[in-house]
């Protein structure tokens, strides 16, 4: 029996996460929260029931999944909605790889899209976004609330902090650390660790002042 899945979110990537519902079995979306969409509006012919007020009336049988990049918001969104008891959904594209699943760890509310390559002793954490065609190499962890948009290169034994937003194209090389609420931006090549709450940018990335 298919799961209730209602996504928050309904701009472009709340469109791709309900795209993916139509080759999962697990799943049967029924609808959108969206804080800036009229309540009773629909989105590609699902309703969309309010905002995150809202929430709160969804049944106990009822999953919600963050269709959201920006991980400030995506906190900010848990810490509202958290209070109500409501359930995460955790969803992996078929299409993603995960070459030694049972070495690999994806935390509630986790998003995999199609394309995606994760390795072995990888540890996701809760709420984040590996979007089209990212790709992570062994012994890496990536924080809570963190995304890593299309094309991202993370090697080995990288660690990733929480609410940190990779850029489409970056890469990252073994063994470095990627401080909390950082910022790497798209097409970079990181050489060396980057301080929490920094934006780095560039071949080889350095800090934005």
């Amino acid at each position: 029996m298919k799961k209730p899945l209602f996504i928050y979110g309904s701009g472009g990537l709340g469109k791709e996460v309900l795209s993916m519902m139509k080759v999962l079995e697990d799943w049967e979306p029924r609808g959108f929260f969206d804080d800036g969409k009229t309540r009773g509006s629909s989105v590609k012919n699902l309703p969309v029931m309010g905002g995150w007020r809202e929430v709160a009336n969804l049944s106990d049988d009822d999953f919600l999944i963050l269709a959201i990049g920006n991980p400030q918001l995506k906190r900010e969104l848990v810490e509202k909605i958290s209070v109500s008891g409501k359930r995460f959904a955790t969803v992996v594209h078929p299409a993603a790889i995960l070459q030694e699943e049972s070495t690999i760890a994806l935390g509630e509310g986790t998003i995999v899209t199609a394309g995606v390559v994760l390795t072995c002793d990888i540890q996701i954490g809760q709420h984040v976004l590996l979007n089209l065609n990212a790709t992570i190499g062994h012994d890496t962890t990536v924080g809570n609330f963190s995304s890593v948009m299309p094309g991202v290169n993370i090697s080995g034994e990288v660690k990733i902090g929480e609410g940190v937003m990779i850029g489409s194209g970056a890469s990252i090389l073994n063994r470095v650390q990627v401080g909390n609420s950082s910022r790497v931006g798209m097409g970079s090549v990181v050489l060396w660790d980057v301080e929490a709450h920094t934006t780095v940018a560039g071949v080889p990335a350095n800090k934005i002042k």
